[in-house]
């Protein structure tokens, strides 16, 4: 029979008088503030690392007109809707679809990475500060702070998200269970621990003031996923971590974009605009007005998944 999983256990560290939420005298503003230099090389290792694989390899990226174009190409054949897509499309003149296509796509491929971003940024920043180490999964950090009028200190076990919107709904509940179990299998922990959820960026818009940034999440009974976590924002975050504000940390991270992740489909925009047309010309799909047959169009994003299909199949 297995053995039942005894429930986590009530951390003995400073709370909030009447609530479960850590004392705030725990997490005092850095001062003085970390230097700028410092905050700029946690950023520059941030983006180093999120621009790499799991194998430490640079991502490959299209860096060329031809290929920005070929890319293009690929996206609208192979993501297109039959019905939506086709129809869209036929209202473009071919030297716009580049710029409606390829660039939304390459931002929404840059959003994927500066998300990832935001996770090595916090643990980066803590790097600087205190023993910290990548967590078990992408995005969690193990870290060991000293407290002040609290000598034994604290473990933490973070889960780091861009937003609110990728840890909410159910999933929150999991990851807390997840961070939790972790910290209970822990056998040579020397201080109490604490579960902490994480934020990099502001929830619609509006960064929460030091003291408010930081909550114990409940379920929808209004019953606490653990008397052991909490949620942690921006507003929170990094005056405690850097002291300094989020905006400011915000300010010099977009400073360094372009050299990690450069809107190659900007830069060739207009060639790239030119090099599309002359494809989808010579693929047969343009009318006329040089605007793009909706029918020929959805044969060629139809017949070539077919093709690929029995392809795969033989």
């Amino acid at each position: 029979m297995a053995k039942k999983r005894i429930g986590p256990s009530l951390q003995d560290y400073p709370r909030e008088k009447g609530f479960l939420l850590s004392d705030i005298k725990l997490f005092p503003p850095l001062a003085p503030p970390m230097k700028e230099k410092i905050i700029e090389e946690a950023i520059d290792a941030a983006f180093n690392r999120c621009i790499r694989d799991k194998k430490g390899k640079i991502k490959r990226t299209q860096d060329t007109p031809e290929k920005l174009v070929s890319a293009c190409i690929k996206h609208l054949r192979e993501r297109s809707d039959p019905i939506l897509g086709s129809y869209f499309i036929s209202q473009l003149k071919a030297e716009d679809v580049f710029e409606l296509d390829a660039v939304s796509h390459e931002m929404q491929r840059h959003r994927m990475t500066i998300g990832v971003f935001y996770q090595y940024l916090i643990l980066e920043l803590m790097r600087k500060r205190w023993p910290v180490f990548d967590g078990t999964r992408e995005g969690d950090i193990v870290a060991d702070i000293d407290t002040p009028s609290f000598e034994r200190g604290l473990r933490l076990y973070m889960s780091v998200k861009k937003s609110k919107d990728t840890v909410g709904g159910q999933d929150i509940g999991g990851v807390i269970r997840r961070l939790e179990n972790i910290a209970k299998d822990e056998k040579n922990l020397t201080s109490p621990y604490l579960c902490i959820v994480g934020v990099a960026t502001p929830a619609k818009g509006r960064i929460a003031g030091f003291n408010e940034d930081r909550a114990i999440k409940c379920n929808k009974e209004g019953q606490p996923y653990s008397q052991n976590c909490e949620y942690w924002g921006p507003g929170f975050i990094f005056p405690y971590v850097t002291g300094r504000g989020p905006i400011e940390i915000y300010m010099k991270a977009i400073k360094r974009v372009a050299a990690y992740l450069p809107f190659k489909t900007l830069e060739f925009r207009e060639e790239c605009s030119k090099l599309l047309k002359e494809k989808l010309k010579h693929l047969g799909l343009l009318d006329k007005e040089d605007k793009i047959d909706r029918n020929k169009f959805l044969i060629f994003i139809v017949e070539s998944k077919v093709d690929k299909k029995s392809q795969e199949s033989k």
